[in-house]
């Protein structure tokens, strides 16, 4: 690749890049949380179980799990950009024709047709997800961290406004409309898409990868995959459990989506704030300590827990007030979480290239998505069986043992405490935002 000029904010065929890039998370988790505020409620009018509905959620985040890996393969075979577009396509066309499950009145169909389109949604997400980090690893190898964290705000944006539009559209026109609107938005970035990430704008050359299993045999690099687990169950525990506890206490499909919006809109403008406080500060395990314990608190507040007998019990305004404290909580305990990998990656002689990139962010891609397959399926039965404020006091609990365990380690395992000028780490981090190797 090209050296930068001397004001990398000059360069806009890099700007573009990431503008593009940066476009597909957001329309991407926008689609993916756009059922939120209503599925749950039409699934079980038409006799789905709350098991069963956290089971659909469940599946995107586990199809992508499993899919990651294939379209890691199939990238340099076919291209990023190629894998790109066609997933936004597949994601777009699989979105649009489920607003048209609701016309499917047996409870057995719908449901397998639920199934079956979330799948093949999920399937375009993976695409475009794979493909777009690929595209930041090579484009940007020097400033991955950097980048992947201005990606993770277009998510939160995304993953923020994808409720809300939800909600107000379910609304406006019914169950179609969300899914048709949505569906189309993403479809029609293709062209866009397509014009501004050039064929010559992406290398497909890689290196001989690092070995995955390998990678999760350091003791450091473990901790931080189980931490994304945990973050990713923590994310996705509430998808399937929320609305109908919010239609419990009155509230309509807009405002359940408006609520969401405070729970992750507050990750969102927080997470660049936190990253930048993490790299001036190193103490990135002491953050996610902190986010994991405020995750914590959050849930139990948020039930609230029946042991808590002296909070507020089902006042939305209670609720709106925990909300923001788990989305906080989220920041501190998700953004720390790849320097942190990266730094004991190299600490434990892992080379400084853009495979250990690679093999670090397909780490993050399954664990983050195993987390996120296990927490609403299980955030369903929990709330089936024990009923709302139970099943968020347990992921409250899940948040806590992540702290201690995270505190045990940094106790006991001290190899994590490198020199920055050995590692490398605060060197890199001081370079240019958009420099290109």
């Amino acid at each position: 690749m090209e050296t930068m000029p001397e004001r990398p904010w000059a360069n806009a065929r890099m700007i573009i890049i990431l503008a593009a890039l940066y476009l597909v998370y957001f329309v991407v988790f926008a689609a993916y949380a756009v059922y939120v505020p209503f599925f749950p409620s039409e699934a079980e009018s038409k006799g789905v179980s709350s098991t069963v509905v956290g089971l659909i959620f469940g599946t995107y985040p586990f199809v992508v799990f499993i899919f990651s890996a294939v379209f890691g393969f199939l990238i340099p075979k076919y291209g990023a950009r190629f894998v790109l577009l066609s997933g936004i396509f597949i994601g777009g066309g699989s979105l649009i024709l489920f607003g048209f499950c609701d016309s499917l009145s047996d409870t057995t169909i719908f449901t397998v047709f639920c199934f079956l389109l979330r799948t093949t949604s999920a399937i375009g997400g993976a695409a475009a997800e794979t493909s777009c980090m690929s595209i930041l690893i090579e484009k940007f190898p020097n400033n991955v961290g950097a980048v992947t964290g201005a990606a993770e705000t277009f998510t939160g944006i995304g993953f923020s406004l994808g409720p809300a539009l939800g909600g107000f559209l379910y609304s406006a026109g019914g169950f179609k409309l969300p899914f048709i609107v949505m569906g189309c938005a993403m479809i029609s970035t293709i062209p866009a898409i397509a014009a501004l990430l050039q064929k010559q704008a992406v290398e497909e050359t890689r290196e001989e990868s690092t070995s995955f299993f390998k990678a999760l045999r350091i003791p450091g690099v473990f901790m931080s995959a189980l931490s994304f687990v945990i973050i990713g169950c923590s994310f996705g525990y509430l998808e399937p459990i929320f609305e109908p506890h919010m239609k419990q206490l009155g509230e309509n499909s807009a405002q359940i989506g408006l609520m969401f919006l405070l729970y992750s809109a507050v990750y969102a403008a927080l997470a660049p704030a936190i990253g930048w406080l993490g790299d001036k500060t190193k103490w990135y395990r002491g953050f996610l300590i902190l986010g994991f314990t405020g995750f914590g608190i959050g849930y139990l507040m948020l039930g609230p827990a029946p042991f808590l007998t002296f909070l507020p019990q089902r006042k939305v305004w209670f609720v709106c007030i925990s909300l923001p404290i788990c989305g906080l909580g989220g920041g501190f305990s998700f953004v720390p979480i790849m320097p942190d990998l990266v730094r004991s990656a190299r600490a434990n002689g892992m080379p400084d290239n853009s495979s250990t990139y690679a093999v670090l962010s397909s780490i993050f891609g399954c664990m983050f998505y195993l987390g996120a397959t296990i927490g609403p399926s299980i955030a369903g039965i929990f709330s089936e069986n024990f009923g709302f404020q139970w099943a968020t006091s347990i992921a409250g609990f899940i948040c806590f043992g992540q702290a201690l365990l995270l505190s045990a380690f940094t106790m006991f395992e001290p190899a994590h405490r490198i020199n920055d000028a050995n590692s490398g780490l605060a060197e890199e981090e001081k370079r240019p935002i958009l420099v290109s190797s």
